[in-house]
């Protein structure tokens, strides 16, 4: 991504992601939920003791919810340092000693894994992030993170996927626009131009996917909830 489109994009509406999200994005919330459930599933007893990745963390939702349900350890990682910001004032006054570290880098970047901590993690979460990767960069992220896993560790992501023959994106941006007409119009053109205008997404079938994440290492992947165009997919790195 180059430093004046996606990441831009978000530096631009960071203060504004919240209300924009929840309010516009179809089934936020229950992403969201489901996101935490699934952590909470796959870590088991480990709780306070699990090391957490946010990748491309955001406002730190995704962090929050898991929280909500996970005493974890947690390291945030965004291509957005006003992002990061914002997440880690959310996540320090709900969860204080929570954050085990930031850093703010570029995902395409050859060297985004260095400089996050002297520890293995336990589970690797990323929502609505990798889908702007170019595929280069997401098939060597999916090698990173397998990397970076602990044995037994779980890589859990929610991107968007396109199947051949269908129209099931066009429907999710229906959706997409028919709520951001709800919005305060000032808010809503800014936020929708500037997304329009900078951000991108580069989508491929959930199967390419599955594919990519079995030839990076990972077994047991498995979908686990998906809403139109927009799945949750976790995938182990062995134990040995």
């Amino acid at each position: 991504m180059p430093k004046d489109s996606t990441i831009s994009c978000y530096d631009s509406h960071s203060n504004k992601y919240d209300s924009y999200q929840f309010a516009v994005v179809p089934q936020y919330q229950e992403m969201l939920e489901m996101v935490a459930a699934t952590v909470h599933h796959y870590l088991g007893e480990k709780g306070a003791r699990a090391m957490m990745l946010d990748l491309g963390c955001g406002t730190g939702n995704a962090s929050l919810a898991i929280l909500n349900k996970v005493p974890a350890k947690i390291f945030l990682v965004d291509g957005s340092e006003k992002m990061i910001d914002i997440a880690r004032q959310k996540i320090g006054s709900e969860f204080p000693g929570s954050i085990a570290g930031q850093k703010a880098v570029d995902l395409t970047g050859s060297d985004w894994d260095r400089d996050l901590g002297s520890h293995e993690y336990d589970v690797i979460v990323s929502t609505l992030v990798l889908e702007h990767l170019p595929f280069d960069s997401y098939k060597a992220a999916l090698k990173k993170s397998y990397r970076i896993l602990a044995p037994g560790g779980w890589l859990v992501a929610v991107e968007g996927y396109e199947e051949e023959g269908s129209d099931i994106v066009d429907w999710f941006n229906r959706q997409m626009e028919e709520k951001r007409s709800q919005l305060d119009p000032g808010l809503s053109d800014f936020v929708s131009k500037l997304r329009e205008q900078k951000e991108i997404h580069y989508y491929a079938s959930k199967r390419q996917k599955e594919d990519w994440w079995r030839q990076a290492g990972f077994e047991n992947v498995v979908v686990l909830w998906q809403y139109l165009c927009i799945a949750l997919m976790a995938g182990r790195k062995p134990v040995s």
